[in-house]
Protein backbone atom coordinates (compact mmCIF):
# COMPACT_ATOMS: atom_id res chain seq x y z
CA UNK A 1 0.00 0.00 0.00
CA UNK A 2 1.17 3.25 -0.81
CA UNK A 3 1.83 5.52 2.00
CA UNK A 4 3.16 9.32 2.86
CA UNK A 5 7.00 7.39 3.28
CA UNK A 6 6.94 5.73 -0.03
CA UNK A 7 6.10 8.52 -1.37
CA UNK A 8 8.74 10.66 0.38
CA UNK A 9 11.10 7.66 -0.42
CA UNK A 10 10.48 7.71 -4.09
CA UNK A 11 10.49 11.26 -4.11
CA UNK A 12 13.93 11.29 -2.82
CA UNK A 13 15.12 8.34 -5.32
CA UNK A 14 13.85 10.67 -7.92
CA UNK A 15 15.13 13.65 -7.25
CA UNK A 16 18.68 12.29 -6.26
CA UNK A 17 19.22 10.34 -9.28
CA UNK A 18 17.48 13.19 -11.73
CA UNK A 19 20.55 15.19 -10.10
CA UNK A 20 23.26 13.03 -10.02
CA UNK A 21 22.66 11.64 -13.84
CA UNK A 22 21.86 15.36 -15.01
CA UNK A 23 20.99 14.45 -18.34
CA UNK A 24 22.34 18.20 -19.60
CA UNK A 25 25.79 17.21 -18.74
CA UNK A 26 25.25 14.83 -21.42
CA UNK A 27 24.03 16.82 -24.04
CA UNK A 28 27.55 18.37 -25.43
CA UNK A 29 29.04 14.53 -25.82
CA UNK A 30 25.60 13.58 -27.42
CA UNK A 31 26.27 16.21 -29.65
CA UNK A 32 29.42 15.43 -30.58
CA UNK A 33 28.86 11.46 -30.58
CA UNK A 34 26.52 12.26 -33.09
CA UNK A 35 27.40 14.75 -35.22
CA UNK A 36 27.88 12.72 -38.31
CA UNK A 37 24.63 10.34 -37.98
CA UNK A 38 21.21 11.25 -39.33
CA UNK A 39 18.46 11.48 -37.59
CA UNK A 40 17.04 8.08 -37.74
CA UNK A 41 20.67 6.61 -36.63
CA UNK A 42 20.90 9.41 -33.89
CA UNK A 43 17.31 8.12 -31.89
CA UNK A 44 18.68 4.60 -32.38
CA UNK A 45 21.78 5.75 -30.31
CA UNK A 46 19.74 7.22 -27.93
CA UNK A 47 17.15 4.90 -27.40
CA UNK A 48 20.02 2.03 -26.63
CA UNK A 49 22.16 4.60 -24.39
CA UNK A 50 18.55 5.10 -21.96
CA UNK A 51 18.15 1.56 -22.37
CA UNK A 52 21.74 0.07 -21.61
CA UNK A 53 21.28 3.10 -18.21
CA UNK A 54 17.88 1.62 -17.11
CA UNK A 55 19.20 -2.36 -17.72
CA UNK A 56 22.80 -1.45 -15.62
CA UNK A 57 20.76 1.00 -12.81
CA UNK A 58 18.14 -1.89 -12.53
CA UNK A 59 20.59 -4.42 -12.25
CA UNK A 60 22.45 -2.98 -9.30
CA UNK A 61 19.21 -1.90 -7.82
CA UNK A 62 18.62 -5.97 -7.82
CA UNK A 63 21.42 -6.68 -6.94
CA UNK A 64 22.69 -4.41 -4.45
CA UNK A 65 21.88 -6.01 -0.94
CA UNK A 66 23.42 -8.87 -2.16
CA UNK A 67 26.86 -7.09 -3.20
CA UNK A 68 26.54 -5.12 0.28
CA UNK A 69 26.59 -8.83 1.99
CA UNK A 70 29.12 -10.09 0.07
CA UNK A 71 31.97 -7.97 0.70
CA UNK A 72 30.82 -7.35 4.30
CA UNK A 73 30.01 -3.47 3.76
CA UNK A 74 26.90 -1.79 6.04
CA UNK A 75 24.34 -0.04 4.50
CA UNK A 76 25.72 2.87 6.65
CA UNK A 77 29.42 2.61 5.04
CA UNK A 78 28.02 2.86 2.16
CA UNK A 79 26.44 5.84 2.83
CA UNK A 80 29.34 7.72 3.79
CA UNK A 81 30.86 6.87 0.65
CA UNK A 82 28.47 7.34 -1.35
CA UNK A 83 28.18 11.04 0.23
CA UNK A 84 31.48 11.46 -0.39
CA UNK A 85 31.42 10.79 -3.99
CA UNK A 86 28.24 13.03 -4.29
CA UNK A 87 30.49 16.10 -2.91
CA UNK A 88 33.63 15.29 -5.50
CA UNK A 89 31.05 15.49 -8.32
CA UNK A 90 29.01 18.52 -7.30
CA UNK A 91 32.47 20.12 -6.70
CA UNK A 92 33.13 19.66 -10.00
CA UNK A 93 29.90 20.63 -11.43
CA UNK A 94 29.57 23.62 -9.34
CA UNK A 95 32.44 25.06 -11.18
CA UNK A 96 31.29 24.13 -14.05
CA UNK A 97 33.77 21.10 -15.04
CA UNK A 98 33.04 17.91 -15.92
CA UNK A 99 33.57 15.43 -13.70
CA UNK A 100 36.29 12.77 -13.35
CA UNK A 101 33.61 9.93 -12.06
CA UNK A 102 31.67 10.05 -15.54
CA UNK A 103 33.32 10.01 -18.54
CA UNK A 104 37.09 10.13 -19.20
CA UNK A 105 38.55 12.36 -21.62
CA UNK A 106 39.55 9.16 -23.63
CA UNK A 107 36.41 7.87 -23.71
CA UNK A 108 35.12 11.01 -24.88
CA UNK A 109 37.48 11.09 -27.57
CA UNK A 110 36.35 7.80 -28.29
CA UNK A 111 33.52 8.60 -28.68
CA UNK A 112 33.97 10.85 -31.50
CA UNK A 113 35.34 8.15 -33.46
CA UNK A 114 33.56 5.10 -32.55
CA UNK A 115 29.76 4.63 -35.09
CA UNK A 116 27.76 2.95 -31.99
CA UNK A 117 28.02 5.13 -28.58
CA UNK A 118 24.77 4.10 -27.30
CA UNK A 119 26.25 1.62 -24.79
CA UNK A 120 29.49 3.22 -24.02
CA UNK A 121 29.92 6.27 -23.14
CA UNK A 122 26.61 7.54 -23.69
CA UNK A 123 24.67 4.63 -21.85
CA UNK A 124 27.66 3.92 -19.40
CA UNK A 125 29.36 5.91 -17.84
CA UNK A 126 26.87 9.12 -18.65
CA UNK A 127 23.59 7.94 -17.54
CA UNK A 128 24.91 5.06 -15.12
CA UNK A 129 27.61 5.91 -13.93
CA UNK A 130 29.47 5.85 -10.16
CA UNK A 131 27.52 8.66 -8.88
CA UNK A 132 24.46 7.03 -9.78
CA UNK A 133 25.09 3.43 -9.24
CA UNK A 134 26.05 4.36 -5.87
CA UNK A 135 22.53 6.14 -5.02
CA UNK A 136 20.99 3.04 -6.69
CA UNK A 137 22.53 0.94 -4.00
CA UNK A 138 22.53 2.93 -1.15
CA UNK A 139 18.60 3.75 -1.78
CA UNK A 140 17.99 0.08 -2.23
CA UNK A 141 19.70 -0.94 1.48
CA UNK A 142 17.65 2.17 2.47
CA UNK A 143 14.14 0.54 0.86
CA UNK A 144 12.05 -0.51 4.01
CA UNK A 145 9.67 -2.98 1.86
CA UNK A 146 8.79 -3.96 -1.71
CA UNK A 147 6.62 -1.15 -2.65
CA UNK A 148 9.25 1.32 -1.80
CA UNK A 149 11.81 -0.63 -4.09
CA UNK A 150 9.20 -0.79 -6.88
CA UNK A 151 8.55 2.98 -6.69
CA UNK A 152 13.13 3.48 -6.73
CA UNK A 153 12.37 1.34 -9.79
CA UNK A 154 9.95 3.55 -11.05
CA UNK A 155 12.22 6.83 -10.61
CA UNK A 156 15.17 4.97 -12.26
CA UNK A 157 12.76 4.59 -15.53
CA UNK A 158 10.97 8.81 -14.59
CA UNK A 159 14.69 9.95 -14.90
CA UNK A 160 15.84 7.93 -18.17
CA UNK A 161 12.64 8.65 -19.92
CA UNK A 162 13.01 12.68 -19.11
CA UNK A 163 16.86 12.11 -20.00
CA UNK A 164 16.04 10.97 -23.79
CA UNK A 165 13.58 14.13 -23.53
CA UNK A 166 16.28 16.22 -23.23
CA UNK A 167 19.17 14.68 -25.33
CA UNK A 168 16.01 14.33 -27.89
CA UNK A 169 16.48 17.99 -28.24
CA UNK A 170 20.42 18.47 -27.37
CA UNK A 171 21.00 20.25 -31.08
CA UNK A 172 18.13 22.65 -29.88
CA UNK A 173 19.32 22.90 -26.33
CA UNK A 174 22.67 23.99 -27.49
CA UNK A 175 21.71 26.76 -29.66
CA UNK A 176 19.19 28.05 -27.45
CA UNK A 177 20.91 27.94 -24.08
CA UNK A 178 24.23 27.79 -24.98
CA UNK A 179 27.49 27.03 -22.80
CA UNK A 180 26.80 30.11 -20.31
CA UNK A 181 23.29 28.66 -19.47
CA UNK A 182 24.40 25.28 -19.43
CA UNK A 183 26.98 26.32 -16.89
CA UNK A 184 24.52 28.03 -14.68
CA UNK A 185 22.44 24.70 -14.67
CA UNK A 186 25.40 22.65 -14.19
CA UNK A 187 26.19 24.76 -11.12
CA UNK A 188 23.14 24.39 -9.49
CA UNK A 189 23.12 20.54 -10.04
CA UNK A 190 26.33 20.74 -8.47
CA UNK A 191 24.51 22.98 -5.51
CA UNK A 192 22.01 20.10 -4.98
CA UNK A 193 24.15 17.02 -5.63
CA UNK A 194 26.53 17.92 -2.62
CA UNK A 195 23.73 19.03 -0.31
CA UNK A 196 22.17 15.25 -0.89
CA UNK A 197 25.59 14.00 -0.40
CA UNK A 198 25.74 15.74 2.81
CA UNK A 199 22.51 14.23 3.64
CA UNK A 200 24.05 10.67 2.92
CA UNK A 201 27.03 11.55 5.26
CA UNK A 202 25.30 12.44 8.05
CA UNK A 203 23.09 9.93 8.21
CA UNK A 204 25.54 7.05 7.91
CA UNK A 205 27.78 9.42 10.95
CA UNK A 206 24.18 9.30 12.82
CA UNK A 207 23.56 5.42 12.45
CA UNK A 208 27.39 4.95 13.33
CA UNK A 209 27.12 7.12 16.57
CA UNK A 210 24.00 4.89 17.78
CA UNK A 211 25.30 1.77 17.23
CA UNK A 212 28.85 3.13 19.35
CA UNK A 213 26.33 4.65 22.03
CA UNK A 214 24.13 1.52 22.37
CA UNK A 215 27.29 -0.58 22.71
CA UNK A 216 29.16 1.52 25.66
Amino acid sequence: MINSSTVAFTTLAFTSLLAIVNPLSAVPLYVTATTDLNKRQRASTLRIAVATGIIALVAFGLAGTYILRFFGITTYAFRIAGGLIFLGIGSDMLKARKSRDRTSRVEQEAAEQKSDVGIIPLGIPTLAGPGSITTVITLTAQADNRVQLIGLYGAIIGVMVLSWMVLAVAPFIVKRVGRTGMNVMTRLMGLLIMVIGVQFIIEGVRTVALDILRQA
